[in-house]
């Protein structure tokens, strides 16, 4: 049996790249393997079976919440639910329920008393115990403090426990033992296994991936309105363009978090209000996200850091070509081809990038044939070797 921790993908249609990784994980390995997922219970500090809710969001979140809208997350992830499912949902007692050959699998991340409930249950159970790293991005750039510090740190120190991290990038494998160095901490086995982008949409596999030829260029930048991913430089190094007088539409798919995100709505709405064509979708559907990755003419993914890039590796996957930066995992993902890479911490240099695929159709065809050259893990080899981690016959 494999005990599979959902507990960030079953609660609301939020769908950044962990979620929709998540999900994928419990469709694809739930075809081959025996699974029961789980989700913590902040209020009750203890695993719960999914309800019909839960498990209708896992699988397709959109049947819960069909509209795009700004902030997912405040439908289900908020205390009166989870007071409900405290009340309603059964609990799982993992430290007399798991066997010997189960294995407990934990593929996002956690800052909550998991910290400190997970490494007790490994060293109680002997059972084989797997997590995957994402990154430590928002610890690297300083964008943590007080308490979110205190328990990121016990958070990274508890990965140690575990008989396998996987991580994403070989950038976010060198960086968790940089911590475990730092922290005093003795390192466990670690492996890194990149994630396969999404699936194409079946209207990609009909005809090829093309932009809207009938309307103006359409400039496309996925990921949440957070600080890390930088989209204030991308709004000035887009007016920098229309004040040039290039003409093209921005569009923005993420969702919001509600302590930033005004901060990136703000010089949106006066960008509009000074007549300039930026579009916020908000955070919307895989087959509108597959929409837009196919009618843009490029994306931009001006994050500033990143444990793996997933917005790339989509981007590309359409055959589009993508600005980003070149530090760390992007640069990973960015080098082998089809992307033009730049300071993305400097609103110039990203005009600069965005200038030369609006108007240098020589360089924009070389990267969009790089673009469709790239060759990306499916989902099934990406779960072939996941079943040989799991198992730790790898």
């Amino acid at each position: 049996m494999i005990y599979l921790d959902v507990t960030g993908s079953c609660k609301s249609a939020k769908s950044t790249g962990i979620q929709r990784a998540t999900r994928s994980v419990f469709r694809e390995l739930g075809r081959r393997e025996t699974i029961l997922p789980m989700s913590w219970n902040l209020f009750g500090k203890c695993y719960q079976r999914l309800g019909r809710r839960e498990l209708q969001i896992l699988q397709d979140p959109f049947r819960v919440l069909a509209r795009s809208t700004a902030r997912p997350d405040l439908r289900g992830e908020n205390p009166i639910a989870e007071l409900l499912r405290l009340l309603f949902r059964e609990s799982i007692p993992l430290k007399t329920k798991m066997e010997s050959g189960d294995v407990l699998f934990v593929p996002d991340m956690y800052r909550d008393a998991r910290i400190g409930y997970l490494p007790q249950l490994i060293r109680e159970t002997g059972a084989r115990s797997v997590v995957i790293f994402h990154d430590a991005a928002a610890l690297r750039l300083g964008l943590m403090r007080n308490r979110a510090l205190a328990r990121f740190e016990k958070y990274i120190d508890s990965l140690a426990t575990f008989h396998l991290v996987i991580c994403v990038s070989r950038d976010s494998q060198e960086h968790l033992h940089q911590l475990w160095r730092e922290h005093g901490t003795k390192p466990t086995e670690t492996c890194v296994e990149e994630l396969p982008p999404g699936d194409l949409d079946p209207t990609d596999r009909e005809e090829p991936s093309r932009e809207d030829s009938a309307s103006v260029p359409v400039i496309l930048s996925v990921g949440t309105l957070e600080p890390r991913k930088n989209h204030l430089t991308l709004l000035r190094a887009a007016e920098i363009l229309w004040k040039d007088g290039f003409s093209f539409e921005l569009q923005l798919i993420g969702r919001s978090t509600g302590y930033y995100g005004h901060k990136v709505i703000s010089p949106m709405k006066q960008l509009q209000r000074a007549g300039y064509r930026i579009r916020w979708l908000q955070h919307v559907n895989d087959r509108a996200l597959h929409r837009a990755y196919r009618s843009c003419r490029f994306t931009v993914y001006p994050s500033r850091m990143e444990g793996f890039g997933l917005p790339i590796a989509e981007s590309l996957r359409h055959g589009k070509p993508c600005v980003c930066g070149g530090n760390g995992a992007l640069g990973e993902l960015a080098r082998p081809g089809g992307c033009l890479i730049v300071d993305q911490t400097s609103a110039d240099a990203l005009a600069g990038a965005m200038r030369t695929l609006l108007a240098d159709n020589a360089t924009y065809e070389r990267l969009s044939a790089d673009a469709r050259a790239r060759d990306f893990r499916s989902w099934t080899d990406y779960i072939d070797r996941l079943e040989e981690r799991l198992k730790g016959s790898a």
